[in-house]
């Protein structure tokens, strides 16, 4: 995302909320590899509870991304007027693995950033 989207539209209106958790031994705050994401419109967040991953991953909306009742490792993507209430709305695309759903993920922003 760093390098193929972000650095490549510098003035494009994005927020960037990349929210890490422990998914795997040796995982840890300390360790999360915020040189992947360096943009000032990113916005880094710890859940340590991992209390995003479990509402996206209990959510029917969702659960088709969730590997069992926890979503992790993926991207969701909201339009412009997305805001939240019961759940977040206009969820315009979705992808897991990050890595694996990178040209999805690209391909859906790319309205956005002919903006």
């Amino acid at each position: 995302m760093q390098d193929e989207i972000l650095a490549k539209e510098p003035t494009a209106t994005l927020k960037v909320y990349a929210i890490w958790f422990s998914m795997y031994p040796g995982d840890a705050r300390a360790k999360w590899p915020g040189a992947l994401l360096t943009d000032a419109r990113v916005l880094h967040l710890w859940d340590e509870k991992r209390v995003v991953g479990s509402w996206f991953g209990k959510h029917p909306d969702y659960t088709s991304l969730s590997q069992g009742r926890l979503l992790w490792d993926a991207f969701l993507l909201f339009g412009p007027e997305a805001h939240w209430e019961d759940k977040p709305t206009h969820l315009i695309s979705t992808g897991r693995t990050i890595v694996a759903a990178r040209e999805d993920m690209r391909k859906s922003l790319l309205p956005f950033l002919k903006k």
